[in-house]
């Protein structure tokens, strides 16, 4: 018997499961705020109204939970987002919420070798999963980019594909590996097209829905685990810090690299500017030679 066409996660109908949440959506669609955004921040809100027990959250409340979390071990990124979300919530109410923005650690990112980013396409199965997976090592994508991709963002003619939308509103043309392109084809030779609210997406799960964030999550990891890596990092370090790593330890210079990983500061992209510690090692024997 084929599946039904209906998810039963919880965690995918917080909008509908709360009217303090559905109207939050609609205010943020109302508002222009992009897909991702709203879904992370409908997550966020979520964890907030579970936390402190109640859909009637006061402003001390939500001072008092951003300072928890701020003080916690969470990751400074998570903090801000649920911040930005926090902001968003009150605003939707006619109400002016200020939290401190916590300033990004200037830390170098963590990310796989060569190696581990083999073992885990050489694990993997699954011919919708592996054209994922290629997808986003080489074309650097974002999770929220992969999951919004459409047909016809797709040009395997040119060897193009177009980003509409992405972070921050906005939009790219990235090359596609000769390589990447030839493992999409194979996958679209066995992929039937599946309109899904009126769009055509180049991915979607076996219960014919769209992807979501946490979906691809759980995907990589289950190949991660299945290959025998065990360095940290998600999907996030797989698509995005591995191959800028990767890139500039074989001599990418910083200005193409920002333009591909589609950064508005290169500052941010400076931050893969470090050194593995085989090379440095070379280095150092060439040059501290007494």
């Amino acid at each position: 018997m084929a599946k039904i066409n209906i998810s039963w996660d919880r965690s995918q109908r917080n909008s509908d499961a709360n009217p303090i949440l559905k109207k939050f959506a609609r205010w943020m669609t109302d508002h222009g705020y992009r897909d991702a955004s709203i879904d992370d921040y409908l997550r966020a809100i979520g964890l907030f109204l579970r936390t402190i027990k109640t859909v009637t959250p006061s402003i001390e409340e939500a001072r008092e939970y951003h300072s928890n979390m701020a003080a916690s071990n969470l990751a400074r990124a998570t903090v801000n987002i649920r911040r930005a979300a926090l902001v968003a919530f009150f605003g939707s109410q006619g109400l002016e919420l200020n939290l401190p923005y916590l300033k990004p650690n200037n830390q170098v990112p963590y990310f796989f070798e060569e190696n581990d980013v083999a073992l885990i396409l050489n694990s993997c199965t699954n011919t919708k999963h592996y054209a994922i997976l290629n997808l986003m090592f080489h074309c650097m994508l974002r999770v929220s980019d992969l999951c919004n991709l459409e047909d016809g963002d797709i040009d395997l003619k040119t060897l193009t594909l177009r980003i509409r939308n992405g972070k921050g509103g906005k939009s790219a043309l990235l090359p596609i590996p000769p390589e990447c392109a030839g493992v999409l084809r194979s996958y679209l030779e066995v992929r039937p097209p599946m309109m899904i609210d009126g769009k055509q997406y180049l991915f979607y799960t076996d219960w014919c829905q769209k992807w979501s964030r946490r979906g691809i999550e759980q995907m990589f990891r289950y190949w991660k685990d299945r290959a025998g890596v065990t360095k940290p990092g998600g999907v996030h370090v797989f698509g995005r810090h591995t191959p800028a790593s990767i890139m500039v330890k074989n001599g990418c210079d910083v200005y193409s690299l920002q333009q591909l990983m589609r950064h508005s500061s290169i500052k941010t992209t400076a931050r893969y500017l470090h050194t593995d510690i085989a090379t440095l090692r070379k280095k150092q024997i060439e040059f501290l030679d007494l």
